[in-house]
């Protein structure tokens, strides 16, 4: 099982990632379908991810987290998963405040979703980085630094989309 839960953590990732470069340059990619769809996917991914992980873990140790979690990836990487799991706990947040998205634009709160969100995507990019098995091929580590150095500038620009809209937002009420 160890082998398959990586797969569907860069899967995730790299699906949130096209989301955020399609909407940086306005592409319809990001269409409301596109997105709808994609997003029930990764939702799945970042769900299975380390659900995949922690029973495989149960199963071969016995331990629970953060125990299960420690004995694997070792005490002085151990905050790598944690990262993750504030990275994971922004996600799931994300998709319960979609639904009160225009009451907070209209208070303002809205910019500060997306800003988590894109802290959540640095954190899973810093996560993948460092604990990724696929890292061990050079190949995939200068693909994954190449999409992270791509992914910093439509996340900065998304953020400011976010705060521009929300100012447009409180000066019309």
């Amino acid at each position: 099982m160890y082998q398959f839960f990586p797969i569907l953590g860069v899967l995730a990732w790299t699906t949130m990632w096209v989301h955020y470069v399609a909407s940086s340059i306005g592409k319809p990619a990001n269409s409301k379908r596109f997105a709808t769809w994609t997003g029930h996917i990764v939702l799945l991914f970042i769900v299975i991810h380390p659900s995949i992980f922690l029973v495989q873990r149960f199963l071969d140790t016995g331990l629970l987290p953060p125990e299960s979690y420690v004995s694997y990836v070792g005490s002085y990487r151990a905050w790598a998963v944690v990262i993750a799991i504030a990275a994971l706990v922004t996600f799931l947040l994300y998709d319960v405040l979609k639904h009160f998205r225009s009451k907070l634009i209209a208070r303002g709160i809205w910019p500060y979703v997306g800003l988590l969100q894109a802290c959540a995507m640095a954190a899973i990019f810093i996560h993948g980085l460092t604990l990724g098995a696929s890292m061990n091929s050079s190949y995939f580590m200068l693909w994954w630094i190449f999409l992270g150095v791509l992914l910093v500038p439509c996340l900065v620009l998304q953020v400011i989309r976010d705060f521009k809209v929300s100012d447009r937002t409180k000066t019309e009420v």
